[in-house]
């Protein structure tokens, strides 16, 4: 298949990551205890490298997003006279 198991296993570790981040209230330390990381340094660095992003401002971004889909933003037309 051409991937190896590591890479397999980064990219499901990814995956979950990004869900927990995204949808839940976990600690870092939770959430890399839980995908298998020695501790939350391991885990955040490994995120950013992969992501390009720390796990703590992903998850801000997600969370703003999720905020502007559920809260629309009226926008404001000028009034005709």
């Amino acid at each position: 298949m051409g991937t190896s198991h590591s890479k397999m296993l980064a990219a499901v570790r990814l995956e979950i990551a990004c869900r927990l981040l995204a949808d839940s209230n976990k600690r870092l330390e939770e959430i890399a205890k839980f995908l298998g990381y020695a501790n939350a340094s391991s885990f955040s660095r490994s995120f950013a490298r992969l992501m390009k992003i720390q796990p703590v401002a992903y998850r801000r971004q997600q969370r703003g997003r999720e905020h502007d889909r559920l809260h629309p933003r009226r926008r404001s037309h000028p009034i005709e006279l």
